[in-house]
């Protein structure tokens, strides 16, 4: 997107470049300023009295008007100079910086939101750090009482947005409430942001911290619950009466252009939506044919829509309550941490454990995420499991849930790229989708060789979300580009898949809204499988599959286009010893 969590990460990674490690001064010298330009942009003052930052049209167009000049810099640089490290680090560089520059001019800063969240829910990430000094105090009172203006920002682009046919489709925000409900509370200790002043610290005195907790209740009942009251009335009186009339993204102006743009992005590849649906059709022709060898030899009498009704109502299939989910999760995430030195040469440092989905995000949140840590940080990553909606929670799928979102998923890539100290430390902290969730789905794929699944049903949970993937090849090109309906899509997902009910919907909603993300996992994992095939073939008896996971990794997130020159690279070397 740059929806807001492209924008967060951007703005996050380019922000970080406090040092720069390449060898080339004329990178050297791009990465420096934007540095400086980040680092001045805005004084002391305004960063303490604004610790939300700013969501304006002159913001964005400032930002606008410093990438393009870097990228024309970028662009007068001759690669062929450059070391192989350079070299990706240019390509990088200049890959976010052109999407930047894109989804500026397609004005996607007027959307900022999703289906299960938006920049409303984004502020609620600070309701989970302590208050243990007056100084983060007095911190923690500012950023209170600068959300009424930081939404009224947001809303001014949504407004915008509206005027310009540039909006949310109303049936990608079902049960939209939930992400603003529940922090509209008439006593301020009930609310999620009273969360900090829950434990008394030491450093202060019980007569200061009784002045500390009315402080923070003044500023819950005088800034944030009316910020969010305000924010239901804009959402229910003007922004949902109002929504775009089509459901893609290609029915908003210059709509085709965008959704071309999202789909070269997400995969990474110069591909059309055309090409990726194509591409989807046929493997969910693959992976359906798989499904069913599994349903025969299991001599399951009845269909293949019949097999999925069986998965979607028997009671063997999901979890009493919501610590047995999360225990058969831990369960799973300890047996595959156990095996996974067969398969790789160098693990993180950085542990992880297992823990709920936040409640505030739960209501209309997938079945699990990872959520990581930076390596200074007082915790470790985080698998996050959802434990709302027990019905529709399969544990048949805890599996592959856990081998993408924990290990050898999420954590490893995510907490070993931030390891790789020799890398500039953007790059440390960038995320390319079709890395990222293409390894995620390839993990899933490793189970079969850590014989991890047990049983012909955790074997078909593994084919359903691989099913689940490739759908989404054909969902999103479908709704974004080919004008499908809803309903089109859901028939899709729920008749190929055995997701529950549920997920169904909710995974629809998140596709509605997050033009082209869906496609980075299928299409990132077929091209980690072909290099894997190459390297197999090329190296023969020299292929060594720790050695080359450790390869796939070692550059930190990167398209699939260097992915498959630091391959022929890894491979060209090989050959030659």
């Amino acid at each position: 997107m740059k929806s807001i969590f492209l924008l967060l990460f951007s703005l996050l990674w380019i922000q970080s470049q406090a040092q720069v490690l390449t060898s080339d001064s004329t990178l050297n010298s791009v990465l420096r300023d934007i540095d400086t330009f980040y680092d001045q942009r805005y004084s002391e003052e305004e960063r303490e009295r604004f610790p939300l930052g700013f969501a304006n049209e002159a913001h964005f167009r400032e930002e606008y008007e410093f990438n393009k000049a870097l990228l024309e810099r970028l662009d007068q640089m001759d690669i062929n100079t450059l070391s192989f490290d350079d070299y990706i680090s240019h390509s990088l560089l200049r890959f976010d910086i052109h999407n930047q520059v894109q989804l500026f001019e397609f004005k996607e800063y007027l959307i900022p939101i999703l289906s299960e969240s938006g920049f409303h829910t984004r502020v609620l990430w600070r309701t989970n750090r302590s208050i243990n000094s007056q100084e983060s105090l007095e911190r923690y009172i500012a950023y209170l009482n600068d959300i009424p203006r930081y939404f009224e920002e947001n809303i001014e682009l949504m407004r915008t947005g509206i005027d310009l046919g540039i909006t949310q489709p109303l049936e990608g925000l079902q049960n939209y409430g939930a992400t603003y409900d529940p922090y509209i509370v008439d006593d301020p200790m009930e609310s999620i942001f009273f969360r900090p002043m829950n434990d008394k610290p030491e450093s202060f005195s019980q007569a200061d911290w009784e002045i500390a907790l009315q402080s923070v209740s003044d500023a819950i009942n005088l800034s944030v619950t009316p910020a969010y009251r305000n924010l239901k009335l804009f959402f229910e009186n003007e922004y949902f009466p109002n929504t775009r009339d089509g459901l893609g993204a290609a029915t908003m102006p210059n709509g085709k252009a965008y959704y071309e743009h999202k789909t070269r992005y997400y995969t990474t590849q110069d591909l059309t939506p055309e090409a990726v649906h194509e591409i989807g059709l046929e493997e969910v022709q693959r992976i359906r044919t798989e499904m069913e060898s599994i349903i025969a030899d299991l001599n399951f009498e009845g269909s293949f829509a019949d097999f999925i009704q069986f998965l979607r109502t028997d009671a063997q299939f999901y979890p009493a309550t919501g610590k047995e989910l999360l225990k058969e999760a831990a369960w799973i995430a300890k047996s595959v941490d156990g095996r996974l030195p067969s398969l790789f040469g160098k693990l993180p440092r950085q542990p992880y454990g297992v823990v709920p989905v936040p409640d505030y995000l739960a209501e209309n949140y997938t079945a699990g995420r990872y959520s990581g840590a930076p390596l200074d940080s007082d915790r470790g990553g985080q698998y996050w499991v959802n434990t709302t909606k027990l019905e529709s929670r399969t544990m048949y799928t805890l599996e592959a849930l856990t081998l993408h979102e924990a290990m050898p998923g999420h954590h490893l890539q995510i907490a070993l790229t931030a390891e790789l100290e020799d890398l500039p430390s953007f790059r440390r902290n960038m995320y390319i989708n079709a890395f990222g969730e293409g390894w995620g789905l390839y993990a899933e794929y490793l189970g079969y060789e850590l014989d991890l699944y047990q049983d012909p049903y955790s074997e078909f949970g593994r084919l359903t979300y691989e099913m689940w993937r490739a759908c989404r090849l054909v969902i999103d090109t479908g709704v974004h580009y080919m004008g499908w309906t809803r309903d089109e899509a859901v028939a899709f997902l729920g008749d190929n898949s055995a997701l529950s009910i549920h997920e169904v919907n909710t995974e629809i909603n998140r596709y509605i809204t997050w033009p082209g993300q869906a496609l980075a996992y299928k299409m990132g994992e077929i091209t980690i499988k072909n290099l894997r095939e190459k390297a197999e073939a090329e190296l023969g008896e020299n292929f060594d599959i720790k050695e080359f996971h450790d390869v796939i990794l070692s550059k930190g997130t990167v398209t699939m286009q260097i992915l498959e020159e630091i391959v022929d690279h890894y491979i060209k070397i090989k050959l030659s010893n």
